[in-house]
């Protein structure tokens, strides 16, 4: 029986770890928990003795911190390793025949990708989320639940997207962007752009 890892913390493992238990029941699941806060440390000894034998697979379930930088550096650790990382779709989420989701990409329950959009890897896309059609999502990327994107729109990567955001069709967002207030977005943002909803102006990282 395949072996599947699932390695993360908090709320977003456990969540991850019923998601695959629904999706692929004849998966032997082995749940790694890391201390977010350990650094290269937490990373060495969560994926300590994972191996690609066996048709072993691997899934990163961690949320959007540091820039969703820890998702992204536990990723790449297991694909030096040559483990399969493919996405989670979980059930009633509607992925288009022609949208292409990339790996460790997670798209949660009734999000709806719509046809010519693409996914890049170790995304979430979070329950109830759209993407329109023709959209481009850079990889790791947080779209958080109830996240709408309009058709066209350009995501770029390590962007956060929080509750109650609307991307307008054919908008650009730079990348390590972070929009957590809730509202539409009409005009392109520039890379490195905070949007907070305690700040009255978005701030933008320069030197970063």
């Amino acid at each position: 029986m395949p072996c599947k890892y699932v390695i993360g913390c908090g709320d977003e493992l456990a969540r991850a770890m019923l998601a695959w238990r629904e999706v692929a029941p004849a998966l032997a699941l082995q749940m790694r928990e890391i201390d977010p806060d350990a650094g290269q440390a937490a990373i060495a000894a969560a994926i300590d003795g994972i191996e690609a034998i066996d048709g072993a697979s691997a899934f990163v379930a961690v949320d959007a911190r540091y820039l969703n930088g820890l998702r992204l550096d536990l990723m790449a650790s297991l694909r030096l390793r040559g483990l399969a990382m493919p996405a989670l779709v979980e059930p009633g989420a509607l992925v288009a025949a022609g949208a292409r989701i990339e790996d460790n990409c997670w798209i949660g329950l009734g999000a709806i990708i719509q046809q010519g959009s693409r996914i890049g890897f170790n995304t979430v896309v979070g329950a109830g989320a759209i993407v329109a059609s023709g959209v481009t999502v850079g990889h790791s990327s947080w779209i958080d639940e109830g996240v709408v994107i309009g058709r066209g729109a350009r995501i770029g990567a390590q962007v956060t997207l929080g509750l109650g955001v609307i991307v307008g069709h054919g908008r650009q967002i730079g990348k390590l962007c972070i929009i957590d207030k809730a509202g539409r977005i009409e005009l392109d943002v520039a890379a490195k752009t905070f949007i907070h909803a305690t700040h009255a102006h978005p701030i933008v990282i320069i030197g970063a």
